[in-house]
């Protein structure tokens, strides 16, 4: 395998940095001991450019491509976008309805699939008791006919939720000492 460029990063499934290389942790690195480094990424990820450079900080961020792509907006290298949690608002969710399907029969089923909402009943069997909630067919009741709070409209109550997907970690480490990327 070829020797890694300065400034490339990779993912490693082990707890530390290989030698020549660095945790993208965000840390701020002496420019006068790197600066083969600092003429690649400069202060892209932070520092003060006399002194210091920052390295990328990946702890709990998705690498993402720079540039733009068909109907995307543009980002540059160093450009942090996104939130671990987003609460929502009135606006992001405005108040609504949801239609019900129920009937007045008894139910005989206690899964969903295929059945509409029935009066419920207890289930009986060598097993514990069945809660049936459900029946087949059509339902019997006309939308208007549930009490006014058996569906109250719904807005966004601007609670923060998770806005992450599903990731897992892995320690994202930049070279340090390698070979100089030349430019096409």
């Amino acid at each position: 395998m070829a020797d890694p460029f300065i400034g490339e990063i990779r993912a490693f499934g082990f707890n530390f940095a290989p030698v020549n290389w660095a945790m993208c942790q965000g840390q701020l690195m002496p420019l006068q001991q790197n600066p083969a480094l600092f003429s690649i990424i400069g202060t892209q990820f932070g520092g003060n450019g006399t002194s210091n450079f920052g390295l990328p900080n990946l702890q709990g961020q998705a690498p993402m491509g720079a540039g733009a792509g068909p109907g995307l907006t543009p980002r540059t290298v160093g450009e942090a976008v996104g939130e671990a949690a987003v609460a929502l608002l009135p606006t992001d969710m405005p108040p609504h309805n949801h239609a019900i399907a129920v009937q007045t029969a008894n139910a005989t089923a206690a899964i969903p699939g295929g059945n509409v909402l029935a009066q419920s009943v207890n289930g009986s069997g060598p097993r514990a008791p069945q809660v049936f909630a459900y029946a087949p067919g059509a339902p019997t009741v006309p939308q208007g006919a549930l009490a006014a709070n058996a569906l109250a409209p719904f807005s966004g109550g601007s609670q923060p939720h998770s806005n992450l997907q599903p990731n897992l970690a892995l320690n994202f480490c930049i070279c340090l000492n390698g070979e100089f990327p030349a430019r096409p």
